[in-house]
């Protein structure tokens, strides 16, 4: 499955064509024309719709007026609005809906089109209507699925991240529910969930909004006629974006962190002020968290309705810099109407390169259509989703519930497998852990929640809730931080090895005995280096001298390292992008020790003071390290992405290689 929002650049338009279909795979196809296709031909154009559907997980986009190679032919009116007929029709065969996203006029199109490159003159046989003439049109058109009973909405996760007084809670309350606020904050009251965070305006949690858009594309949110809960906004929409509202203070950095590791975003919008004349610190810390984590990222520049004409071109200007950075290679896109964001925005979700940026204001609603019309179209990140179905289960739990009349339950993002509430009872059961102990539990899925709506199944990529049956288990066993695992034999370890990288580190470096947070989907715990072993190093820091037993090995036999699985995240940055993350460490604010919400036997001890042994691992510089958890063991799988930090210390990485400790008799409880 591969999906792509959009094939148009911003050179498009200028030259007059599209790179060449890929016929293959994606959900983009290229049209020359639709005009009275016979039955047969209408029935192989339904086929045909209905694949690029399945590829784009509900969703497609036909480029009508250009030929297989990419250039703009373009259609008359009358040509025009009978294959926009026949789309309609094609579209209502398969349940689904088609709106139309753009329109060009073709001003200097070229006098012929290559047939050897299309296949126009094979499904028509007519020379002449390969021949372009100024005036035709060339119109892009969305189609997306109607939602069935039996069929599950498309979710899109979207974290919302920025420094305080920003103005995030206050344009995601606007976003969510259509109105204006009135310059003291009323639209983000409906947000706080707690009652310091009214007294304060601070956001200390993460906490979660939707809205929606039905196969039209119309928005579906609170401001809607008869919509007034999140089961009515799921009931009536075809796409969901959900909304991750982040804390901007730097007390709560760590829960920041929590909720872009543990819910796994599909994007991130960096909300920056425009009245503070500049990019403050904690912004760039959030814009580097978001590129070491591989989100992609666009920018919305709120407040702009107080702004002075100076502190908004300071604000871009600094905006500018920081994203064209020497090793950043990101290209900002201000978009400024509809033609910009179409045009700009496209491929942004596809590689990352281009980073759209948007000036709005939350009070007298200018540009809010902007943003609207980009939630409409942003596709949903798929990577190796055919693999990750065929998995174990592995679900990682954020929140944990106790429900009355239903029981426990817990609340994630399923990474791998599926879920179904309609297998015999063996076969949703499933070891959750581990505790203190090291420990899994057999739990057996009774229902499953998405945005509080009942589903009979889920699977790799969706967040759901989960009401578990414990039997006669404790539910005070259950954590924040665990994980829900259908292998046969779940193991959790008290060492890994990760390949990693050191984005920045005190003058000392990074070398055995310091202590810090690891972070790793759900995973969130104090660990310690025991070891590290340099590239171009002789030798090794030598760890602790205890037997340890390697994932999938016998005590006393060597085990070589398993193998990333293919659909294991490689480390989302190189050394060559330090360049940009080194603006955001030089400024960085030290971060208090303090909860952020994380359980209070995750809270890391300070580091030591005394000089590391061994070889150690400065700013730039990777290496292989061996981290032991402090407190208890953790499930980690390898090839799974870690950030580790304790200050100003910044490093990211893949787990190679899981250990677990060979306890002695002394040890077990």
């Amino acid at each position: 499955m591969s999906r792509t929002l959009s094939p148009w650049t911003a050179q498009s338009q200028t030259s007059a064509s599209l790179p060449p279909e890929v016929d293959n795979e994606g959900n983009i196809e290229y049209k020359l024309k639709l005009v009275d296709p016979s039955p047969e031909r209408f029935e192989h154009l339904v086929t045909q719709l209905k694949w690029r559907l399945a590829e784009g997980g509900g969703e497609a986009m036909y480029e009508i007026g250009v030929s297989d190679d990419g250039s703009f032919v373009g259609l008359s009116n009358d040509d025009m609005t009978a294959s926009i007929d026949t789309l309609r029709r094609m579209a209502s065969f398969l349940d689904a809906d088609v709106s139309i996203i753009r329109e060009v006029t073709v001003e200097q199109p070229p006098t012929t089109i290559n047939t050897t490159t299309g296949n126009a003159s094979s499904r028509y046989d007519l020379t002449k209507e390969l021949i372009s003439h100024p005036g035709n049109k060339v119109v892009e058109a969305l189609i997306r699925r109607r939602l069935k009973e039996d069929q599950q909405f498309m979710e899109i996760r979207v974290a919302i991240v920025g420094g305080q007084d920003a103005g995030k809670s206050t344009l995601l309350g606007s976003l969510t529910h259509g109105v204006k606020d009135n310059g003291r904050g009323r639209a983000r009251l409906n947000l706080f969930r707690h009652r310091h965070e009214i007294e304060t305006g601070r956001t200390s949690s993460i906490s979660h909004e939707i809205i929606g858009y039905d196969s039209a594309g119309t928005l579906v949110n609170y401001a809607t006629t008869n919509i007034s809960t999140w089961e009515q906004i799921c009931e009536s929409s075809s796409k969901i974006i959900t909304f991750l509202d982040t804390c901007g203070h730097p007390r709560y950095l760590r829960t920041t962190i929590a909720g872009l590791t543990g819910h796994a975003p599909d994007y991130a919008c960096l909300i920056v002020s425009a009245n503070a004349g500049g990019v403050p610190d904690m912004t760039r810390e959030h814009f580097a968290l978001a590129v070491m984590l591989a989100v992609p990222v666009f920018v919305v520049v709120t407040k702009i309705d107080i702004a002075t004409a100076d502190q908004l071109k300071r604000t871009v200007g600094q905006l500018l810099t920081l994203f064209k950075a020497p090793g950043n290679r990101k290209v900002p896109v201000v978009v400024r109407n509809e033609d910009d964001l179409v045009v700009g925005v496209s491929n942004f979700a596809v590689h990352a390169k281009e980073i759209p940026i948007f000036l709005v204001s939350s009070v007298t609603g200018a540009n809010m259509h902007l943003l609207n019309k980009l939630f409409n179209l942003l596709p949903k990140p798929v990577k190796n989703l055919e693999q990750l179905l065929e998995e174990p289960v592995e679900f990682q739990v954020e929140e944990v519930y106790a429900v009355p009349d239903v029981g426990p339950v817990l609340g994630g993002v399923l990474r791998a497998g599926r879920i179904s509430i309609h297998n015999p009872p063996a076969q949703r059961t499933y070891h959750l852990g581990p505790d203190a102990s090291g420990i899994f539990i057999p739990v057996t899925v009774s229902s499953i929640h998405r945005h509080r709506m009942p589903a009979s199944f889920i699977h790799a990529g969706q967040a759901a809730t989960l009401a578990v049956d414990l039997g006669s288990l404790d539910p005070s066993r259950l954590r924040k931080g665990a994980v829900l695992l259908g292998a046969d034999f779940p193991a959790a370890y008290d060492e890994f090895d990760a390949e990693l990288l050191v984005l920045c580190h005190p003058v000392q470096g990074l070398g055995k005995g310091f202590q810090g947070m690891v972070h790793s989907g759900s995973v969130r715990q104090a660990v310690r280096v025991v070891r590290v072993v340099k590239p171009d190093a002789e030798g090794e820091a030598e760890g602790d001298t205890e037997p340890v037993l390697l994932q999938g090995s016998d005590p006393g036999v060597s085990a070589s390292p398993p193998l990333r699985p293919p659909s294991a995240p490689a480390i989302p940055i190189s050394r060559g992008e330090l360049g940009a993350l080194s603006i955001a460490r030089s400024k960085s604010t030290p971060v208090k020790k303090h909860g952020g919400g994380i359980p209070p036997h995750s809270l890391p001890r300070s580091p030591p003071r005394s000089p590391p042994q061994g070889p150690v691992l400065r700013t730039g510089e990777g290496g292989e390290v061996r981290f032991r958890f402090v407190h208890a063991p953790e499930y980690i799988r390898v090839g799974a992405q870690v950030l580790f930090r304790e200050g100003r210390t910044k490093c990211v990485g893949k787990v190679v290689r899981v250990i677990k400790r060979v306890r002695r008799e002394a040890e077990v409880v």
